[in-house]
């Protein structure tokens, strides 16, 4: 099996190594709903390799994307159970391009979280983000 990061390597909304902190300031710049960027975790785990960060109504989602070993599967998010499995990262961008993506704000009051829905429209590059934090 392929690693996830090399995987991701030659997909334009892959960025590679990235902190939350730039990622995040970026898609504000960027200031458009469903622009989006895939990064590398900042905790280097084969079980949680990647981050999708995602722009909707002037906030900024960080989503876990975990490797399911045993399955040789991608999901999102960390603690939630979710059915949705994907062969490949690439995969998972496609889909929630169609499909819109459920968000959940880590920063709201826990009784609070309303989910917000967005679909993946707008892929932000390295290019891109390298410009915008010049």
């Amino acid at each position: 099996m392929e690693n996830p990061l090399q995987a991701c390597c030659g997909e334009d909304w892959y960025v590679g190594a990235c902190n939350r902190i730039d990622a995040e300031h970026a898609l504000h710049l960027v200031n458009k709903d469903g622009a989006f960027l895939v990064r590398d975790c900042s905790i280097d785990t084969d079980s949680e390799p990647l981050v999708l960060v995602v722009y909707h109504d002037r906030k900024v989602y960080n989503v876990k994307i975990r490797f399911i070993k045993h399955t040789h599967k991608y999901t999102l998010g960390t603690r939630q159970r979710s059915d949705d499995m994907f062969d490949s990262v690439a995969d998972i961008i496609k889909f929630h391009s169609i499909f819109p993506i459920i968000l959940i704000s880590g920063r709201s009051a826990p009784g609070s979280r309303t989910p917000e829905n967005c679909v993946l429209t707008c892929p932000v590059t390295r290019r891109d983000v390298n410009q915008l934090l010049q």
